[in-house]
């Protein structure tokens, strides 16, 4: 028996299938129009684990984990990639775990932060013993398979700049003009087709125009650094954090090209336990006198005013001038 749950924005269903599974898996299933990186948490031997990430392309299905499927509960989650534009699409619920940029393997999902790892809000899914479960990413436009997949390459290609009126999932004319106006201009067959192929080329060259855009945070320490961003959001100021950066490495806080004069950024180094790293005398601590709201776990805040009257602590960031540029790098050092 095939067990599938289908996850959508504001939905949570579950229906049960007739199949035969070629092997024993928990499968994540992508009808979104984004592509995906999935990550699953799970008890085992007495233990929560999570790990991830596995990458789920629009109309497919990935295996996230292994093995004959417990009577038990699951934890999932799911992001956009950072090829697309624009703020990250979250398939998430409110139970915490553990989690790292790139590919992981944690036990436990307490105290993530001290131990130095990220984290994310995973949804609880309870499964029924058998050899297979699925669950499904969905959206509010409820694509079919096919109809996923056209509207991931109608997303990517204006992620890649080519101009669409509307994401739907339909493979009118302009869209098969545009993907075959892609495939001259990266000196690929020109066929017009939309398969795993095209996504996965459209998926390399949205990468490469990211790097050439955004606000990337580069943590020239030897120490971990969380940093913070404070931003306009309409009439609206937001701050949201925090950025994991690892000694020597650079995360883009922001995608897409710039489009406010400033932004403000801020940024604390920890050590080992967790607390405000030295560099002799001085704390790790970069800042500014722009007062924003934050909070110690990830946070997503609307408005900087009343801060500790809104149950939140307030932290000065510095502020970052763009210089009308597409592309602003602040180091910290």
């Amino acid at each position: 028996m095939m067990r599938c749950l289908q996850i959508a924005a504001a939905a949570l269903t579950a229906w049960f299938m007739l199949g035969t599974p070629a092997h024993a898996h928990y499968r994540f299933c992508n009808k979104t129009s984004y592509v995906l990186d999935g990550a699953i948490a799970f008890e085992a031997d007495g233990r929560m684990k999570s790990q991830g990430w596995v990458r789920v392309l629009p109309g497919g299905c990935a295996s996230a984990l292994d093995g004959d499927i417990a009577e038990q509960d699951y934890f999932v989650f799911a992001r956009s990639i950072d090829a697309h534009v624009g703020r990250v699409k979250y398939f998430s619920g409110n139970t915490q775990f553990c989690t790292l940029e790139d590919d992981f393997a944690i036990e436990g999902a307490d105290q993530c932060a001290l131990r130095g790892y990220d984290s994310a809000d995973f949804l609880r899914v309870r499964t029924k013993a058998g050899k297979d479960w699925s669950t499904t990413f969905a959206e509010a436009s409820e694509y079919t398979a096919d109809q996923a997949r056209i509207a991931a390459a109608q997303r990517l290609l204006k992620d890649n700049g080519f101009a669409l009126n509307r994401i739907d999932g339909i493979a009118a004319r302009n869209t098969l003009r545009a993907v075959e106006a892609f495939q001259r201009s990266a000196n690929i067959t020109v066929t017009g087709k939309i398969d795993d192929k095209l996504i996965d080329r459209l998926i390399e060259h949205a990468v490469e125009e990211q790097k050439a855009v955004g606000l990337d945070l580069c943590n020239k320490t030897d120490t971990l650094v969380w940093a913070a961003i404070g931003y306009a959001n309409g009439e609206d100021d937001m701050s949201s954090g925090w950025v994991r950066i690892e000694p020597g490495n650079c995360r883009k806080a922001i995608k897409g090209k710039l489009d406010q004069a400033a932004y403000y950024v801020y940024a604390e180094g920890v050590d080992d336990a967790g607390a405000i790293a030295r560099a002799g005398e001085d704390a790790m601590i970069w800042s500014g006198n722009n007062s924003f709201c934050i909070k110690t776990t990830r946070f997503e805040i609307r408005g900087r005013e009343r801060c500790a009257a809104r149950g939140f602590d307030e932290r000065g960031f510095m502020r970052v001038e763009t210089g009308g540029k597409p592309l602003r790098r602040i180091d910290f050092d």
